[in-house]
């Protein structure tokens, strides 16, 4: 798995490359971390490369959403797509992560929050 971390409108997007799973999950803790060490508190999680992401992925997105709303931010995950929206709406996670469907989506909504 890879993660490339860029901006985008002044919002820092996390696109994550390959498969995510129990060995690769802490990097994207880590780096949700560090972004909140740089004060960076809303997060897009682009997933368009991602096909497949066990339960531990998952669980690392919903734990970095709820450290990002600590600071009074937010996550959103947008493009999922394949396998990965599959096991999103099997088990519930698109009612509880903040599901956009691209990056213009996920910046009109954190104008909102």
């Amino acid at each position: 798995m890879e993660i490339v971390l860029r901006d985008f409108k002044t919002i820092p997007v996390l696109d994550i490359i390959g498969e995510v799973d129990l060995y690769n999950a802490k990097q994207i803790k880590d780096t949700i971390e560090s972004l909140i060490k740089q004060e960076k508190y809303q997060v897009i999680v682009n997933l368009e490369k991602v096909p497949f992401m066990d339960s531990s992925g998952i669980g690392t997105l919903v734990t970095g959403m709820y450290r990002l709303k600590k600071y009074h931010g937010g996550m959103k995950v947008i493009n999922i797509v394949g396998s990965v929206a599959k096991v999103f709406k099997l088990t519930g996670m698109e009612d509880h992560l903040e599901v956009c469907k691209d990056e213009e989506d996920a910046v009109n909504y954190f104008d909102l929050d």
